[in-house]
């Protein structure tokens, strides 16, 4: 099955090309630490610098109270005292330089590639930190609503009766409410925070998957294997979860998908909004919301962050398409 799928994916350029987008910012995200920070990677010859460590960047995770400032290591190099191997991004996303503000994007041993914003902070290393926050959100987000809709869609189609009647009114009055809106107001009142905005779109997500799933357990709990293992004694605990709810899954991954991509852009719209990841973590949708005074001279820090936003959300969308077809009986 997994073989088949692989071969489905690779034979259309344009759902292998989305697969290779999330793959690529899964890796931003998860390798972030090591592709973007002002520490060296490694420091292979040391002139006249004393006591430096071997891996300033290795050493940084394990003391935070580092006494040697980032930019330190860069005016070393440039100057001839030390040698050192950067990461591909010679900065950090929190490094402040107001010499340097606004400007556009440059090459060169410590450029900035995409430019710096309005503190003088380099747009690239923001970009692939704020790729972490957006993909964690999505992911624990995601994660979350699929596990309250799944246990609330199971119980209530396993069961039937008032029992269902009483949690699909419960769906039905959260699905009433605009999930952005309803979203905005929960944060309103809690301290927005990267856990927060989490918890808060995972549980203001649940109801579609909730649905798909009641509806699966209707379905199939009327099945011959089902009766054959009640026969046999099976509990419902057992009946419900080694049963019935594997073979319930398939439309839940296609809504996984979905659901990702919907995630980031919550999350991109609550921060750009300015009630989402706080600063000075970095996100996708705060570099945007800094950019609205200077979209008319700084373009990249429009463009980049709204490129990154939209290929994310296209890709997981393309590849939500696809595991669509794939268990349809399109093939």
């Amino acid at each position: 099955m997994k073989t088949k799928f692989f071969r489905v994916l690779l034979s259309d350029k344009i759902s292998f090309f989305s697969f290779g987008v999330i793959v690529f910012f899964l890796f931003l995200a998860l390798f972030s630490p090591f592709i973007a920070s002002g520490y060296p990677l490694l420091i292979w010859e040391n002139k006249t610098q004393k006591n430096l460590p071997v891996s300033p960047l290795w050493n940084s995770f394990i003391d935070e109270d580092t006494s040697i400032h980032e930019k330190h290591y860069k005016e070393w190099v440039a100057t001839g005292k030390i040698s050192a191997l950067f990461p591909v991004i010679p900065h950090s996303p929190y490094e402040k330089d107001l010499s340097i503000i606004l400007t556009p994007p440059s090459w060169g041993k410590f450029g900035n590639i995409m430019g710096t914003d309005e503190l003088g902070r380099d747009v690239a290393s923001r970009m692939v930190h704020g790729a972490k926050n957006s993909m964690l959100i999505g992911l624990v987000a995601v994660g979350i609503s699929l596990a309250f809709g799944i246990i609330i869609g199971s119980v209530a189609g396993y069961f039937g009766g008032w029992v269902d009647t009483f949690l699909s009114r419960i769906i039905e009055i959260v699905i009433v409410f605009p999930t952005l809106i309803l979203i905005m107001a929960v944060l309103a009142i809690m301290k927005p925070s990267l856990f927060n905005i989490m918890v808060v779109i995972g549980l203001t997500g649940w109801t579609s998957t909730a649905r798909v799933i009641r509806g699966e357990f209707l379905k199939r709990k009327n099945y011959d294997f089902v009766h054959a293992s009640r026969s046999a004694g099976a509990s419902h605990l057992r009946l419900i979860v080694v049963h019935i709810l594997p073979n319930s899954l398939a439309p839940v991954t296609v809504m996984a998908a979905f659901g990702i991509a919907s995630a980031v852009l919550f999350e991109s719209s609550l921060s750009f909004l300015g009630i989402g990841v706080q600063p000075p973590e970095p996100s996708w949708g705060q570099i945007l919301n800094a950019s609205q005074p200077y979209m008319d001279f700084a373009w990249w820090m429009t463009f980049f962050p709204g490129f990154f936003i939209f290929l994310v959300v296209l890709s997981y969308n393309i590849l939500g398409d696809n595991i669509r077809k794939f268990t349809s009986s399109d093939y």
